[in-house]
């Protein structure tokens, strides 16, 4: 498991937030990278995402369901699940800690191993935007 990235105050000076209702977004100046999470009763996600998704969620009046919509268009980074089915965490990068280290990342079950990710990966559309990077780190490995 990864651990976070200790921040510093030259980290924290590049980083710029703007946060809602069950969401938070940033953007590192210094990486020019743009992150968020949302999360709402049993459920985390952490994202990166585009300035152009960043933008629309600093200026646009979202309601919670707007941002977490706007904030899922992005690449997901990691998930976890606490409901009645159960709790299980799924790293969908493995980087995600260095890519948000501002995050506080929710850690509710047991994590899936790299190959059900995978095979979840390949499966599900919603998660299209992370099988070039995982395919690449499985063929590198």
């Amino acid at each position: 498991m990864p651990r976070k990235p200790k921040m510093t105050q030259d980290t924290e000076e590049q980083l710029e937030f703007v946060e809602g209702d069950g969401w938070k977004a940033c953007h590192d100046k210094k990486r020019e990278l743009y992150t968020a999470e949302s999360y709402v009763a049993g459920y985390y996600d952490l994202y990166e995402i585009g300035k152009d998704t960043y933008s629309r969620l600093k200026t646009e009046r979202l309601d919670r369901r707007g941002a977490h919509e706007l904030i899922g268009t992005g690449r997901h980074l990691y998930k976890s699940v606490s409901d009645r089915n159960g709790s299980y965490d799924i790293e969908l990068d493995e980087d995600y800690a260095a890519l948000c280290p501002w995050a506080e990342v929710q850690k509710t079950g047991e994590l899936w191993g790299k190959e059900l990710t995978d095979l979840a990966v390949t499966l599900f559309d919603s998660e299209e935007k992370n099988r070039e990077q995982r395919m690449k780190r499985r063929t590198n490995n």
